[in-house]
């Protein structure tokens, strides 16, 4: 995998978590964690917290 990759399973894989711990919310981002691209990767991981 490339790190886009990578970022996209660690992005989906936080979506997951945090619904399974009562935070359903966070599968409105699913869809878009999917379909977006390296940019809007970086942007989401960000708002994620990540660095």
């Amino acid at each position: 995998m490339n790190d886009t990759e990578d970022l996209r399973e660690k992005l989906l894989a936080d979506v997951y978590g945090g619904a399974f711990s009562g935070l359903g919310a966070m599968l409105l981002d699913e869809d878009r964690i999917r379909k977006a691209d390296e940019e809007e990767l970086k942007e989401i991981a960000s708002q994620y917290g990540y660095k």
